[in-house]
């Protein structure tokens, strides 16, 4: 596992900072979801099935991070379906500057890149009817 270190004196007490992989993939995919054009990141759909059934979604699925333990920084990338008529670059620009202002502010690493991926694009509707019908076949097995 790789992990970011924070070392520091501190009083003649030498203290480390440390992030696991999947605090940063927390905190990209809750920074996502949340921009206005992002219906899902990969993986939302297909691997959470469960956790839909249980309102609870991973929101680490489909983020990948690359850790840069020497020069605290953060390298992202991600799959993405986007919403049908919204402008897809503006999309990624509201996504990248909440992603480096989020990380920024809850670490002291710095993001370097940040890579998104569309793979589809789907009006809300069609979304929402989709993923109705993946519970409806998930339900009957």
């Amino acid at each position: 596992m790789e992990g970011k270190t924070m070392t520091q004196e501190n009083s003649s007490v030498a203290t480390v900072l440390t992030y696991d992989d999947s605090v940063l993939t927390k905190i990209a995919g809750n920074t996502v979801r949340d921009v206005d054009g992002v219906l899902s990141l990969e993986g939302n759909l297909i691997d959470s099935v469960t956790d839909r059934f249980s309102d609870e979604t991973d929101p680490s699925t489909g983020v990948k991070v690359d850790l840069d333990n020497d020069d605290k920084e953060v390298k992202l990338a991600m799959d993405a379906v986007l919403e049908y008529g919204k402008c897809i670059p503006t999309v990624f620009n509201k996504i990248t500057t909440k992603l480096t202002q989020t990380i920024t502010e809850m670490t002291d690493l710095k993001p370097t890149e940040i890579k998104i991926h569309v793979k589809d694009l789907q009006t809300r509707d069609e979304f929402l009817k989709k993923n109705q019908k993946k519970d409806k076949g998930e339900k009957k097995k």
